[in-house]
């Protein structure tokens, strides 16, 4: 029994050799002045960002288009483009087609009194504007709910027809984005994310997703889900159309040991590496995130620790000596020995 384990560890020395012979004869062939990827790399500390483009525009949350109730004459604007209004706020006065009537008869008459000058026709001629404007008092038009003036569409003394769009309003502005499908399951609501707008390159502004649409659309045979953002804080140079492209932070590790993804062999169920410290042997480690170039290690590696990479390494670990590998197999050789 004890010759058939004595067999099988001698079996399994000889692989572990076999690889690090045929790694340090490649490294061997290499050119010295090509010699700049290595075999040898060091878990480190680093960081991993991972995250999902997406582009779209800033529009509002809630956008409300206010019409006129009746057909009539604009006889004051109180509010601008982006003025905040409060709910009930008086938004415009329109006067209807019997009040417009009377009040301009009335005019009429007290302009020919004054050329006349005729003082009695005058008086009787103010007297019956004022009837009239008590009698007929112009229609307020009203917000019906906080938010900005996104759009004014009337100007004093215009003359509107019915459910005509006098202002639009805007209770807040957000991003609302397009996610291929191929992406849509990475993408969750309190997923955070960083806005820039084309208008506005410089600046970055962080939000996070609010809203995912449960229903797909085909848009140039690509199934896409309409995904909104809302922004942390909205910027008082957003406006309602501005193209925004957005990143969301699928994952943002800082910190965290890290080694360069072709350090990393699939055994079957198992991660595993080839650990190059005291007693040089294959480790089992866990892995976490990945950005494709490095992977996170959450367990089976400590930072400082050497493993041999299967192909060129990149990233922080990464040695710039062909004596790694040289020493880590002098110390496989020398725990062979000793065994």
């Amino acid at each position: 029994m004890k010759r058939r384990r004595k067999i099988t560890l001698s079996v399994f020395m000889a692989i572990v050799l076999a690889i690090i012979v045929l790694a340090v004869l490649n490294m061997r062939s290499v050119p010295e002045e090509s010699f700049s990827e290595r075999m040898v790399v060091v878990a480190e500390r680093g960081n991993i960002r991972v995250h999902v483009l997406a582009t779209g525009t800033i529009q509002p949350f809630t956008r409300v288009e206010i019409r006129a109730p009746q057909k009539g004459r604009v006889e004051e604007v109180r509010f601008d483009e982006g003025d905040r209004v409060r709910t009930g706020s008086v938004l415009t006065l329109l006067s209807g087609e019997d009040r417009i009537s009377l009040v301009d008869a009335a005019n009429s008459m007290i302009e020919e009194a004054k050329k006349s000058g005729d003082e009695d026709a005058l008086k009787d001629a103010r007297a019956a504007k004022e009837t009239a404007e008590r009698a007929y008092l112009p229609m307020s038009v009203t917000s019906p709910l906080p938010a900005t003036v996104i759009k004014r569409s009337c100007q004093p003394g215009q003359y509107v027809g019915v459910n005509e769009v006098l202002f639009v309003l805007s209770d807040r502005l957000v991003a609302g984005v397009e996610v291929d499908e191929t992406d849509i399951g990475k993408i969750f609501v309190g997923q955070k994310a960083v806005i820039t707008l084309d208008a506005f390159p410089g600046d970055k502004v962080t939000g996070k997703v609010v809203k995912i649409s449960q229903e797909g659309r085909i848009v140039s045979n690509v199934v896409i889900y309409d995904v909104q953002v809302n922004a942390e804080s909205v910027p008082s140079n957003w406006s309602s159309g501005m193209t925004a492209n957005v990143e969301l932070l699928i994952h943002d590790l800082m910190d965290i040991v890290v080694v360069p993804v072709g350090a990393v062999r699939q055994t079957g169920m198992d991660k595993m590496v080839m650990l190059l410290n005291d007693k040089p042997h294959p480790q089992k480690i866990e892995t976490g995130a990945t950005d494709g170039k490095m992977i996170q290690v959450t367990s089976g590696l400590s930072e400082g620790d050497s493993i041999v990479a299967i192909g060129p390494p990149s990233g922080p670990g990464a040695r710039n000596d062909r004596s790694g590998a040289l020493r880590a197999l002098g110390r496989f050789r020398r725990f062979s020995r000793g065994r």
